[in-house]
């Protein structure tokens, strides 16, 4: 379902009596059942297990990766870290999955 921008209240109001949008319980657009990944140790071992079959990824997924790991940190020295990181990715091409896992392991504090 997209969003009409132009949509009233009074029709979004009306929208979400009849059950077809329930913004209090988060059943919006993004939220289609999947598990919502909120620490930043969650996101890495979710992208530590894609990765889990192969040796090298491209930069630009590596950006992806980094910008959702960088939403879930707070501010503080690992979140300056993938920042950095993220600045390298505008200049490499491939990362290999040990480096990856390398970098993350340094990041995060061990479970």
């Amino acid at each position: 379902m997209a969003y009409n921008w132009g949509m009233t209240e009074a029709t979004e109001d009306a929208r979400e009596m009849d059950g077809e949008l329930d913004v209090e319980r988060g059943d919006g657009p993004a939220d289609h059942g999947e598990d919502v990944v909120t620490s930043a140790v969650d996101v890495a071992e979710a992208w530590l297990a894609q990765l889990s079959d192969r040796i090298s990824v491209p930069a630009s997924d590596v950006q992806d990766h980094l910008l959702d790991l960088w939403g879930a940190l707070d501010e503080g020295p690992a979140r300056a870290e993938v920042e950095r990181w993220l600045t390298e990715t505008l200049r490499r091409n491939l990362y290999s999955v040990s480096d990856i896992n390398e970098r993350l392991e340094t990041l995060l504090p061990a479970n």
